[in-house]
């Protein structure tokens, strides 16, 4: 095991949670170790508990943040405690008002996505004093829900790595191998969730930023059709692909935290589509059972080919995960997009509009910069941070690039070539790897093996940036293991405002595939995951 970060947090309310667990027997100290009594799962399993009376909401988000206290330590996924968090509890605990359905599920958020009074940095030291006078749209809702905000979560910086450092916190491990990472930029929150330190989370995808840490740490991650989530309160990475999205350890959490995020915002008019007729909230109505039998998917084999470098691990565990399937009903079609690598990189539109769009969550927020330049300028850059280099340095103003127009018209060619796809084969979603490599190690980022200028160097293999680029909707789904015991995640890519079917796809998926292991990290504390 490697050697423990160090610690960047402290919880004030320590003491009143020791008091808390100990006065109904939730936890106790045994030869200087934490023990708690075990945990419920999911989310199901947390709200009988409150209807039966067995356990308060002080009690449950003590416990997480009893969690957070003994494990963060070594996972590096949690940036700020909400020092309100017991405070919150209590109100839920004297309520009266009816209950939302996230009453008293401790969830964490990305600390891109404002949260009032408490510090929001987006990953960088130099916003390390920032708080937001408001919540962020999604937060609202998620709170008007009854959920409890335990704290922020690490990322890197402006959302802009596939993996887990930041200069405001450093590195962040992977709870499954501690020398391994979690998977950006939504590390924190996939660290966290998979830890158990929060029922759920709340990140945001980009280019694959929730899908990613949700294929490293064995979790569930849905990538929504843009506007499903408002944006309102995020920080900006590339508007027109920016989603916000839940991480969990089952669909039916990540789906019941999505429900709660989902509305109309007048300060996000993406939002207006997915209000109207006739797209379907995501939890309307009961999901079909079997929603596999008689789905037609088809498996995008370009992007599941093993080349040097992937590993074949992963490509075993997707071929076992087609196979269950196809048992299960589905209609397995080999289907593929003609000239997918020469699309994906004329509409990777970092260079040309993220400069502009951060800038513009920048001033929104009352930042102290109004430039990413300028935060740039003010640290040093490891050579991970290649992607941030070079936004720094692009055009502030997209229109001013001549292949800003032609990205963008590629980027509808592109929707139109996966759509055209659907309606050829009648299709209920494409399927493949996230990531075609389980989580790597921390001394194979560190020594430049991905995205970097250094000789050995080559592009992170994920496959997350389909979904992000087209603007479409997408879940991955722990599906399996490899022999060292690393999850491995299967992408579901749907069309845009059909999220409940993909959902419903995921959930079928979910119940044919191994059962997801919690990570050793947590089994030393005697307290599931």
């Amino acid at each position: 095991m490697v050697a423990a970060p160090s610690v960047r947090c402290e919880f004030a309310g320590g003491a009143r949670c020791r008091a808390v667990m100990a006065r109904r027997g939730r936890a106790r100290w045994e030869k200087g170790r934490l023990i708690m009594l075990e945990l419920p799962q999911d989310i199901a399993g947390l709200q009988a508990l409150y209807r039966s009376g067995e356990v308060t909401v002080s009690e449950i988000v003590a416990a997480h943040l009893k969690r957070i206290e003994a494990l963060d330590p070594q996972l590096n996924s949690v940036v700020t405690l909400n020092r309100a968090a017991m405070d919150d509890a209590a109100r839920l605990d004297a309520g009266t008002a009816p209950r939302g359905p996230l009453f008293g599920v401790p969830v964490v958020i990305k600390d891109n996505i404002d949260t009032a009074g408490i510090a929001t940095a987006s990953g960088s030291a130099a916003l390390a004093a920032h708080v937001p006078a408001a919540d962020a749209h999604l937060v609202v809702r998620l709170r008007e829900a009854g959920a409890v905000i335990l704290a922020k979560t690490a990322l890197p910086d402006f959302a802009m790595s596939w993996h887990g450092h930041s200069s405001r916190s450093g590195v962040t491990r992977n709870p499954y191998d501690l020398s391994r990472d979690p998977g950006g930029s939504s590390s924190g929150t996939g660290a966290a969730v998979a830890a158990g330190l929060a029922m759920a989370g709340v990140g945001t995808d980009t280019g694959g930023s929730i899908r990613v840490p949700a294929s490293f740490c064995g979790l569930v991650g849905i990538r929504p059709t843009v506007g499903l989530v408002s944006r309102h309160g995020v920080t900006a990475l590339v508007r027109e692909q920016d989603s916000p999205g839940p991480l969990a350890r089952t669909v039916a959490d990540a789906a019941t935290l999505l429900e709660a995020m989902t509305g109309w915002d007048p300060d996000d008019p993406f939002t207006a589509l997915a209000v109207l007729p006739p797209h379907p909230r995501t939890a309307q109505d009961p999901l079909p059972p079997e929603a596999l039998k008689g789905a037609r998917i088809g498996v995008l084999r370009q992007v599941c080919a093993t080349v040097p470098g992937d590993d074949p691990d992963v490509a075993r565990v997707v071929e076992e995960s087609l196979t269950a399937m196809r048992e299960a009903g589905a209609s397995l079609i080999d289907v593929g997009i003609p000239r997918l690598s020469d699309l994906l990189h004329q509409t990777f539109m970092y260079l040309r509009q993220s400069r502009r769009d951060i800038n513009h969550s920048l001033t929104r927020s009352g930042a102290p910069f109004t430039d990413i330049a300028e935060i740039v300028a003010t640290r040093q850059l490891r050579p991970t941070d290649a992607l941030l280099r070079a936004v720094a340095k692009s055009l502030e103003d997209p229109h001013h690039d001549g292949a800003y127009g032609r990205g963008l018209e590629l980027r509808t060619h592109l929707q139109h070539q996966i759509a055209g796809l659907f309606a050829q084969h009648k299709l209920s979603a494409l399927c493949y790897p996230s990531v075609r490599i389980p989580a790597p190690s921390r001394t194979d980022i560190d020594d430049g093996a991905f995205d970097t200028n250094a000789p050995h160097s080559r592009p992170m293999p994920t496959n997350t940036l389909l979904a992000a680029q087209a603007a479409f909707p997408a879940v991955t789904t722990p599906t399996g293991s490899t022999s060292g015991g690393l999850p491995v995640g299967m992408e579901l890519l749907g069309l845009p405002h059909r999220d409940r079917d993909l959902i419903a796809l995921a959930t079928d998926l979910e119940r044919i595939t191994p059962a997801r292991t919690s990570p050793t990290l947590t089994a030393v504390l005697g307290s599931t995951a």
